[in-house]
């Protein structure tokens, strides 16, 4: 195994659970109850219009996070800045996007705030990987881009699993036993 190929082994079996104390970067998140949770204490009308007009948003989020992770580990071991220009990427783009104008519109009672602000949060760093693409460059070295976007990547699902409200439809893939898990 050549010293590139030891080193990149050696990155992707210690790839860090979403919840693990790796992210040093602004706080972390944090569970925050969700729609189901508040619905008894807000009546449920209002909550429910904010769970209905939550669910595409958090689909498309999570479909992005899963797009950006996919690509990321493609363009890593193809070693190819090309995933930029793929078509997926950009359709990537485009989901992110239409994730941001819902939550522009996504308003609830204010007991909802904080699951809206992990909303916004998981939205923000899925945009910073998104953009961290564009600074692949053919035939250079871009372990420090793959880096961060595995940085945002890793904290754009960890906001969203902090935004899990199952009975309002809004549910992660239980990656605990993924490859990419710290759980040994």
């Amino acid at each position: 195994m050549t010293m590139q190929q030891r080193v990149l082994f050696d990155r992707l079996t210690t790839v860090h659970r979403p919840d693990c104390a790796f992210f040093a970067d602004g706080p972390l998140p944090v569970p925050v109850a969700g729609p189901d949770d508040l619905a008894p204490q807000l009546g449920s009308d209002a909550v429910a219009r904010y769970a209905e007009a939550c669910r595409p948003v958090f689909e498309d989020l999570r479909r992005v996070i899963g797009q950006l992770a996919g690509l990321m580990i493609l363009a890593q071991l193809t070693r190819s800045s090309e995933v930029a220009g793929l078509d997926e990427l950009a359709s990537c783009r485009r989901r992110w996007a239409e994730a941001g104008e819902r939550i522009e519109a996504l308003t609830g009672p204010d007991p909802l705030a904080p699951h809206r602000a992990q909303i916004v949060a998981a939205h923000a760093f899925s945009g910073l990987a998104l953009r961290t693409f564009s600074e692949l460059r053919p035939r250079a070295d871009n372990e420090a881009a793959f880096d961060t976007i595995s940085r945002h990547v890793r904290r754009a699902y960890a906001h969203l699993s902090a935004a899990t409200a199952e009975k309002a439809g809004l549910a992660m893939v239980d990656l605990s036993h993924a490859c990419c898990s710290c759980g040994r």
